[in-house]
């Protein structure tokens, strides 16, 4: 017989306030990352930033919350256009800067085989109960369809926060996710994507995916050791 003795959710505000944040950063960084930001998207963001700390203290963190903050009413069109211009430049066409889907990065990285990769994360979403409405024949391995599943799942242990067991089985998912695929790819690409630009937005951005992704793994790991586990 397997007992909880304890439930992490609601040992400490310190955890509660992690579950909450976590689904606003993997909402902000696919909203970014998954198509050129309109002018209501960085608008969103900015009025969110604005009435909560909906991105944690980080170097990419403040960087982005300064940049959103900084933007004056008389240039908001102006810079977002020229952020939607950069998107389309970083990831879209043939000259694109950065391949975004996890198995063509890596297929040029380190050789890793594109077709076992994407099986593989449909294999995971198909097990998790995830499907996603692909309106522009997205693939199951871009990096914005990559968080999106990270940040339904983060929903899901906050809707079943008292459900100990079905938190678990959650929190396993999301470790073997960020360990066998996103933690796989994005730090490097984190890394090109800093070097490819010069927008603030992006080099924000593509700070807080490195810092982000690593921190939520730890705490990821540290909520499932909480759980005291008697046989």
């Amino acid at each position: 017989m397997t007992m909880l003795i304890n439930n992490p959710v609601e040992t400490a505000t310190e955890q509660v306030r992690w579950l909450d944040l976590r689904g606003w950063v993997y909402q902000l960084l696919m909203d970014f990352l998954g198509r050129p930001p309109r002018m209501s998207l960085i608008a969103q963001w900015r009025g969110v930033v604005e009435l909560r700390d909906a991105i944690p203290i980080s170097e990419g963190g403040r960087l982005l919350k300064s940049y959103l903050a900084s933007i004056a009413e008389e240039d908001f069109r102006k810079v977002c256009y020229a952020e939607a211009e950069e998107f389309e430049r970083l990831f879209m066409g043939h000259n694109a800067k950065l391949a975004s889907c996890e198995a063509v990065y890596r297929a040029r990285t380190e050789g890793a085989d594109a077709f076992a990769c994407i099986s593989e994360i449909g294999t995971i979403y198909a097990q998790s109960g995830v499907v996603f409405n692909k309106l522009n024949g997205e693939r199951d391995d871009h990096i914005a369809l990559e968080l999106e599943f990270m940040a339904v799942l983060a929903e899901g242990m906050l809707n079943k926060g008292n459900l100990p067991q079905s938190c678990l089985e959650l929190v396993d998912t999301q470790i073997v996710f960020l360990e066998s695929h996103l933690l796989k790819w994005t730090p490097q690409f984190s890394d090109d994507l800093a070097a490819n630009t010069t927008s603030p937005l992006y080099t924000g951005l593509a700070l807080l995916i490195k810092e982000f992704l690593a921190q939520d793994l730890k705490q990821l790991q540290a909520w499932r050791e909480s759980f005291a586990v008697v046989i």
